[in-house]
């Protein structure tokens, strides 16, 4: 959760090496990196500022994030992930607000996060992943695709897949994907 402007610029920095943008960088993931650059500045503001005019401020970046939610098909509500969140392709992703997941997750598209829902850091959730109510994943799990997390998962860095998910591998994200 950003509590400062240094979080927030560190918030910034993880997500832009997570997403491997460039200062020179122009193509179809540019709608992603615009939606979580209004995300991450609405996050800043409604942690940490204050008064009239951040309410203001506040207001037009709701707008603004709607805005840009309809153009990407993202629905990813403030204060929901961590630092150096990368999302895949835009479109379809659906987020309830009252999901929390830590730093460095990895979201394709078609995902679909119900309420109440928490998950540690290094998730990777794959194409079309669904993850039901109450659900809690631990760090480095890998969700496969158009797999419907029914459970929670209890240990760590498992890859787990199907309807209903279950434990396929005892490989995760630590063992497969780079950070």
């Amino acid at each position: 959760m950003i509590s400062s402007k240094q979080d927030y610029k560190n918030y910034i920095l993880a997500d832009k090496e997570a997403n491997h943008i460039n200062d020179f960088y122009h193509n179809r993931l540019m709608i992603t990196w615009k939606y979580l650059k209004c995300m991450r500045r609405l996050e800043y503001m409604v942690n940490c500022k204050h008064g009239f005019l951040a309410k203001i401020s506040i207001t037009w970046l709701k707008f603004r994030l709607y805005k840009l939610s309809v153009k990407s098909g993202l629905t990813i509500p403030a204060n929901t992930f961590g630092k150096g969140l990368y999302i895949a392709h835009h479109g379809a992703v659906i987020v309830n607000p009252t999901a929390r997941f830590g730093d460095y997750c990895v979201i394709q598209n078609g995902v679909n996060i119900s309420e109440k829902v928490n998950g540690g850091n290094h998730i990777y959730l794959g194409t079309g992943a669904k993850i039901l109510i109450g659900v809690c994943l631990p760090d480095d799990v890998i969700v496969g695709a158009n797999a419907v997390v029914t459970k929670s998962v209890e240990t760590p860095n498992v890859v787990v897949a199907g309807v209903p998910a279950k434990k396929i591998s005892d490989n995760g994200y630590r063992n497969r994907l780079s950070v």
